[in-house]
């Protein structure tokens, strides 16, 4: 996505938004009457504010993270910017992310699970509370801000939005799937994270908690998050995206088995070709398999299908390359 550095979209625009337009589209899918245009519009209105609202995350993260960027000489967007602009750019964001909270507040408990995950970045991020130095709670606080919150709001906004009322058995289920990954992306991040930590003095889990314990809990987590999946693409008997995930695993062990490519569940290895388990299916195989099942009742949703292509391409691009190139190349293409 082009857009200004501070923005870090590299961090979060393709990884998390594409979960978010697939909890947006299951919503549709399952209770909406039509795909009307209205629909798919109040869909895009809500992935506005959460890019506004991840906007607002990555600027406190970064404005907190000055001094001690400057005393590893670590990279930050927000060098260069006076300290009246940084703060002027936190609160552009942060009255954006109001403005959008007060535009969704009658749909319910879906905009307060929305605000929610701001409030918690915000503690998260900033002293004297700066939960990202508190172990496990930083943790689940960007567990919670980051993929179960969002994920939850959506779910119950558009929930409300199409059918005024919320399964909640289903809203619990997304929400316990999206803590599971949210644990695992953020333990990921902070031992990739973990020498720059200790070098300035964070006290992060990562920091607290070896990496050799860590490595006993990988696998226990990866099969907790893909059985809390699994519990939820079941309770709501969508068994073609069952489908597709099994695709996800053939499709990976080849990848292995032709091009050596590692998929890292949470500790990321020297080995050169690797990639995040998981990621592929969720930021292609899930949207793109809820845009195919809505075109089979609505079939100008099929349209969408290449206008999100060439929104979040990246993955698959790389994706595409490789499985061009399974059976008839002996090298990792380039993407």
């Amino acid at each position: 996505m082009i857009a200004p550095k501070f923005t870090r979209t590299t961090d979060w625009w393709e990884p998390k938004i594409t979960l978010v337009v697939s909890i947006g589209l299951l919503a549709i899918y399952l209770y909406g009457n039509e795909a009307s245009y209205s629909v798919i519009g109040f869909l895009l209105l809500l992935l506005l504010s959460i890019s506004i609202g991840a906007v607002y995350v990555s600027l406190i993260n970064d404005f907190t993270d000055l001094k001690d960027d400057f005393k590893v000489g670590k990279k930050n967007r927000l060098q260069g910017f006076s300290r009246v602009q940084q703060l002027l750019l936190i609160f552009t964001s942060a009255v954006g992310v109001l403005f959008f909270t007060y535009l969704f507040w009658p749909y319910g408990i879906g905009s307060r699970f929305l605000l929610a995950a701001m409030v918690v970045y915000t503690l998260y991020s900033f002293p004297p509370i700066r939960l990202k130095a508190r172990g496990l709670l930083g943790v689940l606080a960007d567990a919670f801000g980051a993929h179960v919150f969002p994920a939850m709001g959506i779910f119950a906004l558009l929930s409300e939005f199409l059918i005024q009322s919320i399964d909640w058995v289903a809203l619990m289920l997304i929400g316990f799937w999206s803590l599971v990954y949210g644990v695992r992306g953020i333990l990921s991040h902070q031992y990739l994270d973990l020498e720059f930590d200790k070098s300035v003095g964070i006290k992060t889990f990562a920091a607290r908690f070896s990496i050799d314990k860590i490595e006993r809990v990988e696998w226990p987590l990866l099969l907790l998050e893909v059985t809390a999946l699994l519990g939820f693409l079941i309770y709501l008997e969508l068994y073609f995206l069952i489908f597709l995930l099994g695709v996800y695993y053939l499709y990976i062990l080849l990848l292995n088995w032709r091009f050596g490519i590692k998929h890292v569940i949470l500790l990321h290895p020297i080995h050169p070709n690797w990639n995040i388990l998981m990621a592929t299916y969720y930021q292609v195989l899930l949207p793109i398999g809820l845009l195919g099942m809505l075109g089979a009742y609505y079939s100008w949703v099929y349209l969408l299908i290449p206008i999100f292509v060439l929104i979040f391409p990246n993955d698959i691009i790389r994706n595409s390359a490789l499985v061009m190139s399974l059976f008839h190349s002996k090298e990792i293409p380039e993407a």
